[in-house]
This record gives C-alpha cells, sequence and structure tokens, in this order.
C-alpha cells in the first residue's frame, strides 16, 4: 500500500515538474515572438518615416517644378509677345493706302540692335535674321551679320556664330569690318578645336591692321592661346 502511493505520488510530481517546464518553454517562444513582433513593428515605423520623409521631399520637388513651368510659360508668352512685335514691324503697314505706316529697314535693325544690348538674344537673332532675308542690300547689312554672329556667341552657339562672322569675310571683302570680323571668327572657331586657323587669322590681323584696336586684342588672343 505505502509502495503504490510512493508511485502515484512520484508520479503525480513527473507531471506537475512536466508542466511546469512546458509552461517555461512557452513563456520563451512567447517572449522570442514578442521581440520579434516589436522589431517588426520598429522596422515598419522606420520604413513609414523615410516614406513620409520621401514623400516631402516629392511635394517639394513637384512645387519646384510647377513654378519653374509657371515661370516658363511666362518667358514663353513673352518671347511669344515680342515675336508678334517683330512681325508685326516686318508685314505691317506697308503701304499707306492701307491705313498703316511704312517701316523703314533701320527700324527693324535697330529693333534687333536693342534685343541685342538688352541681352534678349532669341529675339535678336530672329530680328538680324529677319532683317538680312528682307533686305539683303540694306545699308546695316554687313553690321547685321556681326550682331547676328554676336547673338549667337552669347548663347554658347559657336558654330552660326563662325558662319556669320565667315560671311562677312566672304561676301564683303573690302569691308572696313573686316578686322573685327576676323577677330570675332578667330574667337568663335577656337571652341571648335580649330586653333592654329584661328592663330592664323589673329595673325593676319596683326600684320595686315596693326593700328587698329582689333590688332591689340588679337595679340592678347594669341598671348592666350601660346
Amino acid at each position: 500500500m505505502n509502495n503504490k502511493l510512493k508511485i502515484l505520488c512520484l508520479g503525480g510530481l513527473g507531471l506537475l515538474l512536466s508542466g511546469c517546464l512546458a509552461s517555461e518553454r512557452d513563456m520563451g517562444t512567447l517572449k522570442l515572438q514578442l521581440q520579434e513582433l516589436n522589431q517588426t513593428i520598429a522596422l515598419m515605423q522606420a520604413n513609414q518615416a523615410e516614406l513620409a520623409g520621401k514623400m516631402e521631399e516629392l511635394n517639394q520637388n513637384l512645387a519646384v517644378s510647377n513654378e519653374n513651368l509657371s515661370q516658363l510659360d511666362g518667358q514663353l508668352f513673352n518671347l511669344s509677345s515680342k515675336l508678334d512685335d517683330i512681325n508685326a514691324v516686318v508685314t505691317g503697314g506697308q503701304n499707306a493706302e492701307g491705313g498703316g505706316s511704312v517701316v523703314l529697314p533701320s527700324d527693324m535693325f535697330n529693333e534687333a540692335k536693342n534685343h541685342l544690348s538688352k541681352q534678349a538674344y532669341d529675339l535678336a537673332v530672329t530680328g538680324f535674321k529677319l532683317y538680312i532675308d528682307k533686305y539683303p542690300e540694306g545699308e546695316n547689312i554687313q553690321q547685321a551679320y556681326i550682331y547676328l554672329g554676336d547673338a549667337y556667341a552669347a548663347q554658347g552657339q559657336a558654330r552660326p556664330a563662325a558662319v556669320a562672322y565667315a560671311t562677312v569675310l566672304q561676301k564683303f571683302p573690302e569691308s572696313k569690318l573686316i578686322p573685327t570680323a576676323r577677330l570675332k571668327y578667330a574667337r568663335s572657331i577656337i571652341p571648335l578645336g580649330k586653333t592654329e586657323e584661328a592663330k592664323r587669322y589673329l595673325n593676319s590681323i596683326i600684320q595686315q591692321f596693326g593700328r587698329n584696336p582689333e590688332a591689340r586684342l588679337a595679340k592678347e588672343e594669341l598671348a592666350n592661346l601660346s
């Protein structure tokens, strides 16, 4: 009887101990799961904060883009208006019977020159090209080519600038603007990799127009190229 009681007691104690061990394992597993959950929540919060930051940056970029687009629209509108003004000078009022006034070639030339002085280079290019096209024998035709080249050069367009200057050299070899055209042509072809040709033109200015202001400028350009 005593032995049976002992066996029963030992069996009960074993079950109790096994239950305790199982509970400890469950608690350990639960703690690990809680740790993983906390890590996941922390990661989600960090990602959410990062996403919020990116959204804020995106909104700022969109605001800047919209502002830039508004400025561009305004510039395009102003450019269109000014082009309309130039075209009106070219096409409007060519005879007194039509109720308009006659537009002088000098008016068109001076309008383009004013745009050049105001650094409105696109308008200047348009104006001088219109003048050259409409008045190829005009009084200011040589200077128009020079100014056309200046407008292109100011925009960093070396090749069309060189063409404009070269036109003066080819079409008007006896022009008083030849020293200026050579100097500007030489400057315009340097960015095109034609340094040796530029040097030849600069030396020709010094040799043939030594007393002109362009000769001094040519010497300075040559010094910079050496």
